[in-house]
C-alpha cells in the first residue's frame, strides 16, 4: 500500500510539473499516450487558477482522459506555435488571440471548424463573436471569451468616474493635486490597442476600401494628438510598459487605468470594495469611444490526427459549456462567449459587455497583425516628444505599406 501511494504521489507531482513547465514541446506533448490532449496557453494569475479548475472538471467527467497544459509567455506563444506547427509539431489545442487565427489559417496550420462542428454546436456561441472569426466565410477557431477595454478606477481616490475625455484629464490632475503629487490620476498603457477606442470613435479605419493603409488621416492625427496631450498633462503617466501602469494601479498609486477583463480578477483581489469599472470616457457628449472588440479563441492544430482533434473539440465544447463559462466569468473575469450565461446586472463584466456592444469587431485578416509594431512605435515617438503626430503617422504608414507589399506578393 505504501509503495502504491508513493508511486501515485510521484505521478501526481510529475503531472503537476508538466502543467506549468515552460520548456520544450516534447516535455508535455503526450506522444505515445492516446488519451492525452496537449494545450498551449498564456494564462497566468487568476486565469491560470480558473483554467486548472476547468481541466480538473474535464478529467473528472472524462475518466482516462488527460489534459497537459503548457503555459507559454504571451509574447512568445504566437511564434512558438507558428514554428512548431509548421514543423509538423505543436499542441492539439491553442488558446490565443482571434487575429492569430487568420495568419495560422492562411499558412494551413489549423483545422477548419465550420465543416466539422455541427450547426447545433456552433449555435451556442455569440453570433457577433463567431462572425468576427470568419476568414473568407470560413471558420478556423471558436470563441472562448470576448474582450474590450474599459476604465478601472479606485473609488477611494476617485469616487465618481469621468464621463468625457476632458473630464478625464481634469480628474487626473485633481487626484494628483489632492495627493501632493504622490498618486497619478491616470496611468495609460501607451500602445495602439488601448488607444483604438478613440481612433475608431473618431471614425478611423485600418484599411481603405482598396486595401491601402488608412492610418494617416484625421482619426489617426486626433488620436496621437490626444496621447501627446496626455504625455504633457499633470497627473498622467503615459508608459509603453504594461507592467508599470498595472503595478501602480494595484498599489494604489494611480487612480485610473484602461485595461481589459483579463485584469479584473486580480484587481478585485487587491482593491476589493475600492475597485470601480466604468465605460470609456467619451470623446465628447454623445460621441462614445468604440473599443477594439477582441475574441480569445481556441484553435485546433491541423497536425493532430482525427482522434486527438476530437479530444480537442470535446475540450473546446467543455470550455464553452454554461457551467464553465460561468466559472471563467466569476473566477477570471471573462466575458462569456455564449449568450446562455446571464451575469448579474451589477457584475463588472456588464461594463465590458456594454463596450463590446458599441465597439469595433476584431478583424482576423492576416494584414492586421502588421499594424501593431509600427503604430506602437509611432505612439512611443509621440509621447517621448521625438516626433509630431503627423511625422510619426507618416513613418508608420510608410513602414506598413512596405510590409504589406511583401506579404501580398507572397500570396497565391
Amino acid at each position: 500500500m505504501r509503495k502504491t501511494a508513493l508511486l501515485r504521489n510521484a505521478a501526481r507531482l510529475a503531472r503537476g510539473l508538466c502543467l506549468v513547465l515552460l520548456g520544450t514541446v516534447s516535455a508535455c506533448s503526450g506522444t505515445g499516450d492516446a488519451t492525452t490532449l496537449t494545450l498551449w496557453h498564456a494564462w497566468g494569475g487568476q486565469e491560470l487558477t480558473a483554467l486548472r479548475q476547468v481541466i480538473q472538471r474535464f478529467e473528472a467527467g472524462n475518466p482516462g482522459q488527460r489534459v497537459m497544459a503548457l503555459q507559454v509567455p504571451y509574447d512568445k506563444l504566437k511564434d512558438k506555435f507558428l514554428r512548431s506547427a509548421a514543423a509538423n509539431g505543436g499542441p492539439d489545442l491553442l488558446i490565443g488571440d482571434a487575429d492569430w487565427s487568420g495568419k495560422f489559417a492562411v499558412a494551413g496550420l489549423l483545422r477548419r471548424i465550420d465543416t466539422w462542428f455541427s450547426p447545433q454546436e456552433l449555435s451556442r456561441f455569440n453570433p457577433r463573436s463567431l462572425t468576427s472569426l470568419r476568414l473568407q466565410d470560413k471558420l478556423y477557431a471558436v470563441p472562448e471569451s470576448r474582450e474590450a477595454v474599459a476604465l478601472y478606477y479606485n473609488k477611494r481616490l476617485l469616487p465618481k468616474p469621468p464621463a468625457t475625455v476632458s473630464e478625464w484629464f481634469n480628474a487626473a490632475e485633481r487626484v494628483s493635486v489632492q495627493t501632493n503629487g504622490q498618486v497619478y490620476g491616470l496611468v495609460f498603457n501607451a500602445a495602439f490597442y488601448y488607444a483604438m477606442g478613440y481612433y475608431f470613435g473618431e471614425g478611423g479605419k485600418l484599411f481603405a476600401p482598396d486595401g491601402q493603409v488608412a492610418l494617416n488621416g484625421n482619426a489617426g492625427r486626433a488620436t496621437l494628438q490626444m496621447l501627446d496631450q496626455m504625455s504633457r498633462a499633470p497627473g498622467i503617466l503615459t508608459s509603453p510598459e504594461y507592467s508599470k501602469g498595472d503595478s501602480l494601479y494595484k498599489q494604489g498609486q494611480a487612480a485610473m487605468i484602461l485595461n481589459g477583463p483579463w485584469a479584473l480578477a486580480d484587481y478585485q483581489r487587491v482593491l476589493k470594495a475600492d475597485l470601480g469599472v466604468a465605460r470609456l470616457p467619451a470623446l465628447a457628449p454623445g460621441k462614445p469611444a468604440a473599443a477594439w472588440v477582441g475574441v480569445k479563441c481556441m484553435m485546433v492544430n491541423a497536425n493532430s490526427d482525427d482522434a486527438q482533434a476530437e479530444r480537442a473539440k470535446a475540450f473546446a465544447l467543455h470550455m464553452t459549456s454554461p457551467d464553465v463559462q460561468r466559472l471563467l466569468a466569476q473566477e477570471a473575469g471573462h466575458i462569456p462567449a455564449i449568450d446562455a450565461v446571464q451575469l448579474p446586472m451589477e457584475s463588472p463584466q456588464h461594463v465590458f459587455m456594454a463596450e463590446a456592444a458599441v465597439g469595433t469587431p476584431v478583424s482576423i485578416q492576416s494584414e492586421v497583425s502588421l499594424i501593431w509594431e509600427p503604430m506602437d512605435k509611432a505612439i512611443r515617438q509621440v509621447i517621448a516628444h521625438q516626433s509630431s503626430p503627423e511625422e510619426a503617422l507618416a513613418e508608420a504608414e510608410t513602414i506598413l505599406e512596405a510590409k504589406l507589399a511583401i506579404v501580398r506578393e507572397q500570396k497565391p
